[in-house]
């Protein structure tokens, strides 16, 4: 539903007491509600800050973890306004108040690729709104009629005269007005900004060093703190003997927290050394012994159960599979995964109980305010956020785990800064992991080799209920009121785009010790690679060409055909590849976006390396092209190292890996050259930042199979390799 109108007294809410500013919030329609990208309903509010200076600043609920989405937005704000680009700014709100719920679960978080394609909308009305009463109060002191008048590089400018007025000036009169309900958009003749490759607001602090991450935050008096977490996933504190490390050098406390305990230290290294010193025992579960390989057979035997609740999305399947004669079945495999993000998870704290602020790069803004308000009692008022930028993300930072550990150790020294900072072997070692999971695909082909019938089975852990907590009404809105379902793990094949006239898709659920969460694409970066292999491996079938294949199944998905078409155009698909090439392909849809890609490989003493990825990506329209192309660059280098050789393994209850020597990560040498495509079918906003990630791994080992006729159904590929 559309909120009430904003009144006069609304929209000057927020402006600082020492200056004058015009703040207009942003509200979502009706329509655009309706138009918003599924399945969430949203309802978040945002300001647009013009100083007396002339300054625009943006203040917007999205993190910038390197994915250039505050550069993107701020392109939007400033065509519409007519803001001179200089005098652009990109800032956060330090309180994650109702007047900044994106999307998502109504909560403020920076995921599911919506940066972009959610904020476009609302930013150009409110910038809209604020051009109209900036161009009214120029009119009333020119004495001109405001249609007349342009909004041109931060002034309003009177084309007869040639006379301008600078924004800043205009402040206090605009603030007199009331607030348009409609505003008219410019016409696109005169956007300059959007759908150019602006270079990001951020390039040059990153690369003068001066740009601040989580981990730079200094705070005068600051402690310093360090974790020591339950080894076995299930496990708690059984005992802590806080006198065991009480006289080492610097400690000034030991906090006893979940999973764990936190030491207090004058230094980092100090708190570490006492942290692995402490004497802390912890209890013992059912899972000490729980290795992977017992949890592949379980996901294994649960592919064969009988009592998995079946949803029936198209006609009959059953029927289908039982009338065709040929039938395919094929059984996938992904391991879990650890985020890796390069910055350590970190976050610095000052909190008592009249105010609490920190100082973090999240991007879980309303979870760490749900975490502390349940935990300490902490009211959203009391509560301020800092965000600097984001060393990685990748869903990792959507936890407030830290954070209530940082808040914890500053109340154990009355209040005073400390900044906590976990080792990457306590953040690789400790969960929150991308889900494991099984898939059977079992496919009913006609005469002609088409897919008329499809069964699908998934096997493996909730994503959505389990680390979402989603209420039933929260499902039922994802999935169109779909029973047994978890979105959060089954999107990518519920929802495909195939024009498969039979299809069922189940969840034999497993539950684990394991904490998971959220891994760039979700759901998409384990289905695409069950769905697409699978695909190729029907086409074989057939005896038909791959991209042909694909293109039967989707002939009434234009925007499906166009990704195929252009990446068949710049791979030579369909041509001889050069000696020694083999290419393989894969389509995946994520986020309101197409992406398709083709990868060649050459193999070199029997091992298949990958040399180059073709990408065409249709997502929309492109706010920031050069954008566009280094976040899909990004996620085939990503996903290319997931599928070849990243996974986490449990042997005893705990994690194997530890770090990057034993969790590997694609090396600059070894990244295959990835050319990229954005194709414009004129459709809806997409998002970037996830959707290039999916095909990859199912084109690699579609490759392998076109050079050397073997299937690859589990990842990572290099077991196989």
């Amino acid at each position: 539903m559309q909120g009430p109108t904003p009144t006069r007294r609304s929209f000057l809410a927020g402006i600082a007491a020492t200056t004058a500013a015009l703040v207009i919030p942003l509200r979502l329609t009706t329509a655009e509600a309706q138009h918003a990208p599924a399945p969430f309903t949203p309802q978040p509010h945002a300001f647009i800050r013009i100083g007396t200076d002339g300054r625009v600043t943006f203040l917007l609920p999205t993190s910038e973890m390197g994915q250039g989405t505050h550069t993107g937005q701020a392109q939007i704000l400033a065509d519409e306004l007519g803001a001179g680009w200089a005098t652009i700014s990109v800032d956060m709100p330090r309180q994650p108040t109702p007047d900044y719920r994106p999307p998502f679960m109504g909560q403020m978080r920076s995921v599911g690729s919506n940066g972009i394609r959610f904020w476009h909308d609302p930013l150009r009305r409110a910038a809209a709104q604020a051009r109209e009463m900036l161009t009214a109060a120029a009119a009333g002191r020119l004495g001109v009629d405001a249609s007349t008048l342009r909004a041109q590089n931060g002034r309003i400018v009177d084309p007869a005269s040639d006379r301008a007025i600078p924004f800043g000036d205009l402040v206090a009169e605009a603030m007199a007005l009331p607030v348009p309900e409609n505003p008219t958009l410019r016409p696109e003749a005169e956007l300059s900004l959007i759908g150019r490759s602006v270079p990001r607001l951020d390039t040059h602090a990153k690369v003068t060093g001066r740009a601040l991450f989580g981990i730079d935050t200094r705070r005068e008096g600051q402690l310093y703190a360090a974790v020591r977490l339950a080894p076995v996933f299930g496990s708690d504190v059984a005992a802590i003997n806080e006198a065991s490390v009480m006289g080492m050098p610097g400690v000034r406390a030991v906090v006893r927290v979940p999973r764990g305990a936190v030491v207090v230290a004058t230094g980092w290294w100090q708190a570490k050394q006492a942290a692995d010193a402490l004497d802390i025992s912890f209890t013992a579960t059912q899972h000490d012994d729980l290795t992977t390989q017992a949890i592949d057979a379980m996901m294994r035997a649960a592919l064969d159960r009988r009592d998995v609740p079946m949803t029936t999305l198209r006609g009959d399947a059953a029927a289908a599979l039982s009338a065709q004669g040929r039938v395919v079945v094929a059984d996938y495999h992904v391991p879990m995964l650890a985020h890796a993000c390069m910055e350590p998870l970190n976050c610095t704290a000052t909190s008592t109980d009249e105010r609490t602020e920190i100082w973090t790069g999240t991007q879980g803004h309303d979870v760490a305010r749900m975490t502390l308000e349940a935990a300490l009692q902490i009211p959203a008022e009391r509560l301020f956020i800092n965000t600097p930028y984001l060393g990685g993300g990748f869903g990792r930072r959507t936890s407030a785990e830290v954070v209530l550990q940082a808040v914890l150790a500053s109340r154990a020294v009355g209040g005073h800064p400390v900044k906590l900072l976990w080792a990457r072997e306590d953040d690789m070692q400790q969960g929150l992991y991308r889900q494991t999971m099984m898939c059977r695909m079992r496919a009913a082909l006609d005469d002609a080799g088409n897919i008329q019938g499809l069964h699908v089975r998934v096997a493996g852990p909730q994503m959505g209920r389990a680390s979402f907590r989603m209420d039933p009404d929260t499902v039922a809105r994802a999935t169109g009121n779909l029973a047994n379902f978890d979105p959060l793990s089954l999107n990518g094949l519920w929802d495909m785009r195939y024009e498969i006239p039979n299809l069922v898709v189940d969840h034999a659920v497993i539950d684990l010790p394991v904490t998971f969460n959220p891994w760039r694409g979700i759901a998409h970066s384990f289905t695409a690679f069950f769905l697409e292999s699978f695909i190729d491996e029907c086409a074989a079938a057939a005896g038909r060409d791959p991209l042909e294949y694909r293109r039967a199944h989707c002939a009434g998905q234009p925007r499906m055909l166009a990704v195929l078409d252009r990446v068949a155009e710049m791979s030579g698909w369909g041509q001889a590849a050069p000696p020694g090439i083999s290419r393989g392909l894969a389509l995946a849809e994520s986020y309101g976006s197409f992406v398709a890609e083709v990868v060649e490989l050459r193999v070199t003493d029997g091992r298949p390396v990958a040399t180059r990825v073709f990408a065409a990506i249709d997502c929309g329209r492109t706010i920031n092209p050069g954008q566009v192309e280094a976040q899909v660059q990004g996620g085939v280098i990503d996903g290319l190292g997931a599928a070849l050789a990243a996974r986490i393994t449990l042997r005893d209850g705990r994690a194997e890996q530890s770090n990057f020597h034993d969790y590997a990560l694609p090396r600059i040498n070894e990244a295959p050259h990835v050319e990229v495509a954005i194709v414009d079918t004129g459709s809806p906003l997409g998002g970037a930042g996830e959707p290039g990630l999916p095909p990859v791994a199912p084109a690699f080992a579609n490759a392998v199979f076109a050079a050397q006729g073997r299937r690859l159904r589990n990842l990572p590929l290099s077991d196989a390799l």
